[in-house]
């Protein structure tokens, strides 16, 4: 889960979903042929964080209120322990709402900034999503 830190709540909006999704709050979300969809592993773009839980079924377009990711610090959840190699690299997205720490060649769609706790032990980092396309 992305657990945005230090944002504007005023920035939140709703946006509509594209068929099928199951959106769970914290996961990251990205455009795809003008609604959102949640991110994975190979994903570079990701633009907005849910911000409530949603499902959309066959056919069917619901909306979501999402966070704008740019300019916004967060708390991420990661796949595995955190070194302190890690902080300072890019990332990998794992699925919808976890980093891979480890995997800076796939796709890199988060910066780490810091871990939280002790290195070595902790699954959470610090940090924010960067844009590819940019």
């Amino acid at each position: 889960m992305f657990r945005p830190i230090r944002y504007e709540e005023g920035r939140m909006e709703k946006l509509p979903l594209a068929v099928s999704q199951t959106v769970v709050k914290g996961d990251a979300l990205q455009w795809n042929g003008g609604y959102l969809e949640v991110a994975g592993s190979t994903s570079t773009d990701v633009r907005f964080v849910a911000m409530e839980d949603v499902t959309t079924g066959a056919g069917e377009h619901k909306d979501c209120l999402v966070l704008p990711v740019e300019g916004v610090e967060f708390e991420a959840d990661c796949n595995g322990v955190v070194a302190i190699a890690n902080r300072g690299t890019y990332a990998a997205l794992e699925d919808k709402a976890t980093i891979d720490p480890d995997d800076t060649t796939t796709a890199n769609a988060f910066y780490i900034k810091n871990y939280v706790g002790k290195e070595g032990v902790t699954k959470k980092v610090v940090g924010h999503f960067v844009h590819a396309l940019e």
